[in-house]
């Protein structure tokens, strides 16, 4: 804990010794959960750990030691800047122009996901499978999607993790059918 206390003041304070030590200690947590995010873009890593790591720089006044342990919140920065990172790549190759054998493929492979995106979400209804789309595959905010219906986050967080439970209990009903 000494060290989680000199390196938060010491990167409020601007001292880059405490930051290497910060880097040194929580490098490898940093790089593990980007990697694991991020591994369908291998190129992309190196950025989003720089990223995280002036994220944590100049952001570390809001760590709170009360909360959470410093590993936790350079943990949890490292989660959300490496989404954000594949958010954005999934929307770049969405919108990126490509030649006529990868539009092919590509089609192919967006037809086959849609289909199987369709097929698990059949299981719910129209509201939840509006839910389900509007957060899991547009990305947006529970926050948002609660903001603009006048219903509590809770409601929504509560009918993503029921939804969650029924595709599960059907998916696993239909596995055991088929075996």
């Amino acid at each position: 804990m000494a060290d989680d206390n000199y390196i938060t003041e010491g990167i409020k304070n601007g001292d880059e010794k405490a930051f290497g030590v910060m880097v040194d200690t929580y490098g490898g947590l940093i790089k593990a959960i980007v990697y694991r995010h991020l591994s369908s873009f291998p190129d992309s890593c190196g950025e989003c750990i720089n990223d995280v790591l002036l994220c944590i720089w100049r952001n570390i006044e809001s760590y709170d030691p009360k909360k959470n342990t410093l590993k936790n919140w350079i943990g949890a920065v490292s989660k959300y800047r490496a989404i954000d990172y594949k958010r954005r790549l999934y929307r770049e190759l969405c919108t990126e122009p490509l030649d006529d054998n990868i539009m092919i493929a590509s089609e192919e492979l967006g037809a086959e996901l849609k289909e199987e995106i369709e097929s698990l979400l059949s299981y719910l209804s129209a509201e939840d499978k509006e839910l389900f789309y509007r957060h899991y595959i547009l990305g947006e905010r529970v926050q948002d999607i609660a903001d603009g219906s006048g219903k509590s986050r809770d409601f929504f967080f509560n009918r993503l993790s029921r939804g969650r439970k029924k595709i599960r209990h059907c998916v696993g009903e239909v596995n055991i059918i088929e075996k």
